[in-house]
């Protein structure tokens, strides 16, 4: 009696567990690789509608990781007018429309979720004025869209252990330093353009002494460039994570003259390794003469020539920017900060301590 009554309860859990598999935990698994399966079907999206200018554009594709997945992206000009998102570049009967979850959401949007749908109706997305700076993006895995209106950079420097030999010597030996970064030129031709050519070595000394990432503020955040994936070669770079979630950065393989550029805007990036010797034309730019003096809360800078004057708390947070040759700056508290000085062809990067 009591065995059978044992086997009764658990014939009762069993059954229990089977059916909670059943109605509850296949369906989950079945959603997300029906979820999984339908995002990386699609390999290219469309942009059409009255705000599109020429009626239809293709989306970029960007790779965002090593299993396959990647999200679609829109860089340029928009009009006043309707936008609808699809799968295809002219309207078919297989056609399937991304449209927002809340009628009439504007492309520029803090992660709103879209439905597949079959018909145009309900589907547009709202532009309300003419720009040539909307960046939007479209997470075909999460079902999301987010949108911007991209501000352009003042600053870009390259940062990391093969940038510059024994950083944080002393208080934090091998630890990355700021002070260590190299400052990119804008270009002359687009403001969302910057170049910089020189050195990268494997500083043995420094942590992670092959490695770079790249930082929009002369600073550790907010903006800051990743690769896709780590240790991705410089050399085969095409596209850039912007704030990515993950600190990956990229790797060089040999020692020597590099000559790297991004667009901060259309989010790519590429690197020409140009040997062993200084390149043509590329002279290592001496320090720029100038006097830094610290009284109390006032730091003075006198220099030969005008200089743009930047003052960077330590957080990498700019406090303070002006030129001349007789430049005085008065900082609200004590603490450390970063004063940078240039004058467009030499620079000066001093580490000050106000007390």
């Amino acid at each position: 009696m009591l065995n059978e009554m044992k086997y009764r309860i658990f014939s009762f859990i069993l059954f229990f567990f089977v059916q909670y598999a059943v109605f509850n935990v296949l369906p989950f698994w079945q959603e997300q690789a029906g979820r999984c399966s339908m995002a990386n079907a699609q390999t290219r999206l469309w942009v059409r509608g009255s705000a599109v200018p020429g009626g239809v554009q293709e989306l970029t594709r960007f790779s965002t990781s090593t299993t396959g997945r990647y999200t679609f992206k829109f860089h340029g000009t928009l009009l006043p007018g309707d936008l609808y998102i699809t799968t295809t570049e002219t309207p078919k009967t297989t056609t399937r429309y991304y449209a927002p979850k809340l009628v009439d959401t504007n492309i520029v949007t803090d992660k709103m979720d879209y439905t597949s749908k079959t018909d145009s109706i309900g589907s547009e997305w709202a532009v309300l004025f003419e720009a040539d700076n909307y960046r939007f993006t479209v997470d075909v895995y999460n079902k999301q869209v987010t949108g911007e209106l991209f501000t352009w950079w003042y600053e870009a420097w390259i940062c990391g252990g093969c940038v510059e030999d024994e950083q944080g010597k002393g208080s934090e030996p091998g630890h990355w330093q700021i002070t260590a970064g190299k400052a990119m030129e804008q270009s002359w031709n687009d403001r969302n353009v910057w170049e910089w050519t020189g050195l990268l070595k494997n500083y043995t000394y420094n942590d992670e002494p092959r490695r770079f990432k790249i930082n929009g503020q002369y600073g550790w955040s907010p903006k800051v460039l990743h690769p896709f994936t780590q240790d991705a070669s410089i050399l085969t770079a095409k596209q850039i994570w912007y704030n990515g979630s993950e600190d990956y950065k990229w790797r060089i393989v040999n020692d020597g003259y590099y000559r790297i550029v991004i667009n901060v805007f259309e989010e790519t990036i590429t690197g020409e390794y140009l040997g062993t010797e200084a390149p043509d034309g590329i002279i290592e730019a001496p320090e720029a003469e100038a006097d830094i003096s610290v009284s109390g809360y006032r730091i003075s800078l006198q220099a030969p020539c005008v200089m743009t004057v930047r003052l960077f708390s330590a957080d990498g947070s700019q406090r303070i920017a002006t030129s001349g040759t007789d430049v005085s700056l008065t900082v609200p508290a004590s603490g450390i900060y970063i004063l940078f000085a240039t004058d467009g062809q030499k620079s000066i990067t001093r580490k000050i301590v106000v007390e």
